[in-house]
Order: structure tokens, then sequence, then C-alpha cells
């Protein structure tokens, strides 16, 4: 079982993504915005991030960031989302380990999210 985090300002995608997981037996964390998500991610070890690239506060991007340089999570892989086309291409330039585009499969983030636990980004 893994502790994921999920941040995402939309209360559906929250709901729905963390059901999803924990069906599948992981133990399941969520941040409203990227304010809380960088504030979570400072206190707890996780073995995911799951983060909506647009959010108020920081964006996933930012959290990303700041997660990727912090000794809890510096290792733990992101999956960063977005509802928005031209983010497709621009997340290659963070420090991300994989991106899926909204509205997706929840079949598709099972895959992604055990590849990521894996280790194979």
């Amino acid at each position: 079982m893994a502790k994921i985090l999920i941040a995402d300002d939309e209360p559906d995608v929250l709901l729905i993504v963390a059901e999803r997981l924990r069906r599948s037996g992981h133990e399941v964390e969520y941040a409203p915005d990227g304010t809380q998500a960088m504030q979570k991610s400072d206190q707890t070890v996780y073995s995911l991030l799951i983060l909506d690239i647009r959010m108020p506060g920081h964006t996933g991007y930012e959290v990303c960031a700041h997660a990727k340089k912090s000794k809890k999570n510096g290792k733990t892989p992101v999956l960063l989302i977005s509802a928005f086309p031209e983010e497709q291409m621009a997340w290659r330039q963070s420090r991300a380990d994989a991106f899926l585009a909204k509205p997706f499969e929840t079949g598709q983030l099972i895959a992604t999210v055990e590849r990521l636990l894996k280790g194979n980004a």
C-alpha cells in the first residue's frame, strides 16, 4: 500500500481519484490547493504526488519543484495532471515524472500510478 497525496482545486476530481486509488489499496491524502500541498509535502513522506498544474496558491510545477528539493520527498515520483492541452508538452521541462491530460480514464490513472510506484517513470 502506497501513501499518495493528490492536490487539485476541483473537488470532483479529488473525490473520484481518491476513491479509485483507495479501491486499489492505497492510502490517500488530498489538498485543495498548492499551498496546502506544499505544507503536507513538508510534513509527510509520500510514495507518490499527484498534482494538478493549475491551482490556487502554488501551481503543480511549484509544488513539484519544492518537493523535489526536500529531504522528505526529494525522490518521490510526481504525476502532473491538467485539463489544458498546452501543458502536455510544457510539463517535460519540470522535474515531474509523468503527465496525464484530463479527463483521463481511471484505468489509465491506475496504470500510470502503478508504473511510477514501481520506479518506472
